[in-house]
């Protein structure tokens, strides 16, 4: 449980640093700020199970928690990606 604890740490810099490079972007910035505060959601809920699951045998909750982090961290690696394309582009507008 510890790792998830120092993985969620390391996921909620990388959120922080994704919300510096959106202060950068142009007019849509509203909506990709929409989005890391839903990743920063999503993080703040693992979290929180993890909390919740420290009575709970590592075996009865393994693979919904890491179900949960497969999906918050593959989110995120793809909306960095299309951040990074769109910037490179010098399109600062968000992707569908």
């Amino acid at each position: 449980m510890e790792e998830l604890h120092r993985r969620l740490a390391a996921l909620d810099q990388n959120l922080a640093a994704a919300a510096d490079r959106i202060l950068e972007g142009g007019p849509a910035i509203a909506e990709r700020q929409r989005q890391v505060e839903v990743l920063r959601l999503r993080s703040s809920l693992l979290r929180q199970r993890l909390i919740d699951a420290k009575s709970t045998p590592w075996d009865d909750i393994k693979a919904s928690l890491q179900a949960d982090w497969d999906g918050l961290s593959e989110n995120l690696e793809r909306w960095m990606k299309d951040i990074d394309k769109d910037f490179q582009s010098g399109r600062r507008e968000p992707t569908l």
